[in-house]
């Protein structure tokens, strides 16, 4: 789980601190900071567990623009089942010829190192923490993603790459799978693709899930993958009720109207874990769906959260959502201008009697 995020010179973060529950919800206007959060999360987890270059997932245009520091900073604490983790990245920027590369890239497990990377070299450490090899590495990679000798490191990776971050838009999903999926895009076009993946690692869980949407989407019977070329599946969605022997009627995903296939969406995320403890940091999650749809969901977002899921932060400006979590989970951001952001567990002011949804709609929260 993620306990703790810090960024310096990111976007609209100076010295930007956040503590995060096994639930929670950003909630603030536009331009406060939330998704800024996300989007730091996601560069960070391309590159130390997907691989990524550092050109491929930082920018110039990242900095941040009211102020002319050249480095930037990233701390990640995380409380896994073999203890606690600091991962510390620091990246410094060439403003004029716009470029970058890591000057500091550290991972401590109970405030111990066991790597650490400072202008150009690799510490290692053994398993009892002392000092292990030496070399040098490139500037332009993370090293922690590199490494593989150490079992504590592999942790830490692995739980970083069971982070799935989130922004779904239903018109962008693709409705072919022409691959099995382990990540999912920003976007979750490649939801297909992913689905493929995981519905073969637990079919368990796949039988969970149909029986879940067959609650939440009026006669709904069946997902399934039918072959449309070579090594091309089509998801498709099948309905109709076995039991009064009715032959289903199944439809491509993309005839699905968009709030439906977003409930598939959000519904197999709390589902299909794979066996492996998710968590989820999901953007607006909300969207094309009514109070009605996203109230259950929330339900069994905040069930299964520290049981089958290992943590669930959401971005919401939905009334429904704000009433439910906001009260116990709420992570309030604020801005001035184009100055910097900051969070807090609970809005600045608060309205005996006044639903926080309608103290937020007022903008009475400030």
């Amino acid at each position: 789980m993620l306990t703790r995020f810090y960024a310096d010179n990111f976007l609209c973060m100076v010295n930007f601190e956040l503590r995060l529950d096994e639930t929670n919800i950003f909630l603030g206007p536009n331009e406060s900071g939330k998704t800024s959060v996300f989007r730091a999360l996601r560069a960070i987890q391309a590159l130390v567990s997907r691989g990524a270059k550092l050109d491929e997932v930082f920018a110039t245009r990242d900095l941040t623009q009211f102020q002319n520091r050249k480095l930037q900073k990233f701390e990640l604490d995380l409380d896994l089942d073999g203890g606690a983790y600091r991962y510390v990245l620091q990246v410094e920027y060439d403003r004029t010829k716009r470029t970058k590369r890591v000057s500091k890239e550290c991972l401590y497990h109970e405030d111990k190192p066991i790597f650490r990377f400072d202008n150009g070299v690799v510490q290692l450490y053994h398993a009892n923490y002392s000092a292990g090899p030496k070399f040098t590495f490139d500037w332009y990679r993370s090293g922690v993603g590199a490494m593989h000798e150490n079992r504590k490191l592999i942790q830490f990776k692995k739980a970083l790459a069971d982070f799935i971050i989130v922004q779904p838009c239903p018109p962008l999903f693709h409705y072919e799978a022409k691959s099995e999926d382990e990540f999912l895009e920003p976007f979750m076009q490649n939801f297909a693709s992913w689905y493929r993946h995981v519905a073969q690692e637990n079919m368990g869980e796949n039988f969970e899930l149909f029986q879940i949407l067959g609650k939440v989407i009026p006669g709904f019977r069946e997902l399934k993958l039918s072959e449309s070329g070579e090594n091309v599946r089509t998801l498709k969605i099948c309905f109709g009720r076995p039991d009064n022997g009715q032959r289903p009627n199944c439809y491509g995903f993309g005839q699905l109207s968009d709030g439906q296939k977003l409930l598939v969406a959000l519904y197999s995320l709390l589902v299909l874990s794979g066996n492996r403890r998710r968590s989820l940091f999901i953007d607006e999650p909300d969207n094309f769906l009514s109070p009605r749809e996203i109230q259950p969901w929330l339900a069994e977002l905040e069930e299964r959260c520290g049981d089958k899921l290992e943590q669930a932060v959401l971005i919401s400006h939905h009334p429904i959502s704000i009433d439910y979590m906001a009260g116990a989970c709420g992570k309030w951001f604020s801005r001035d201008g184009d100055g910097s952001a900051w969070a807090m567990d609970k809005p600045e002011k608060m309205v005996d009697g006044l639903p926080l949804s309608v103290l937020v709609a007022r903008g009475w929260e400030r």
